[in-house]
């Protein structure tokens, strides 16, 4: 019965702490929890006059909005929250969101009291809209840290297989081809020019 050997060439995941999961949960959790409690305690209208017409809200803990901006908050939290259990799913929906949210307040800042005539909102709404779409940016470029369980290959499986070959004749550098012309082998760290 003939042995073989497995060969994995591939780098190996690299373990550590991820510094974008947690506060992405938790941003998450507060986005999720204004838009539930906003939505309960202030308007709970759906009116919208798009594009350019004016809506308004009630206020909840200072923050104005109307039935859609409080659905925005939710559905952000939510994102976020699905997003945070994986690395690169809560970087990616940190950078998602975070977006929409810049975007969102810098709209709001310059059609005044609304964005597009569906999304109510004041001065501390375009705020926080700013300041979290900002933050979940920044969140969006935190690595992982920590040690990196083993590493990259050294040598491609190529290089691995001449190095094998060639293992107790390391006195041999040319060999002869079969038209006659002497070919030279390098090892593994020799400049290959």
């Amino acid at each position: 019965m003939a042995r073989t050997e497995t060969y994995d060439d591939t780098p190996k995941p690299r373990g550590g702490i991820s510094l974008a999961k947690g506060p992405v949960a938790l941003i998450g959790i507060a986005a999720l929890a204004l838009g539930v409690l906003g939505f309960i305690f202030a308007d709970q209208g759906f009116n919208f006059d798009f594009p350019s017409g004016t809506v308004e809200g009630g206020t909840f803990l200072g923050i104005e909005g109307n039935g859609w901006t409080w659905v925005m908050f939710a559905a952000a939290g939510l994102l976020l929250l699905l997003g945070s259990p994986i690395h690169w799913g809560a970087k990616s929906m940190a950078f998602i969101v975070g977006v929409t949210l810049l975007v969102g307040a810098l709209i709001a800042l310059s059609d005044g009291n609304d964005i597009l005539g569906i999304i109510a909102t004041n001065n501390w709404t375009k705020l926080i809209m700013g300041a979290a779409g900002a933050g979940l940016i920044l969140l969006s470029m935190m690595p992982r840290v920590g040690k990196r369980r083993g590493g990259a290959p050294m040598a491609t499986r190529e290089e691995r297989e001449i190095e094998s070959e060639r293992r107790f004749d390391r006195t041999r550098e040319d060999e002869p081809v079969a038209n006659g012309r002497t070919t030279t082998r390098h090892g593994a760290l020799e400049d290959r020019r």
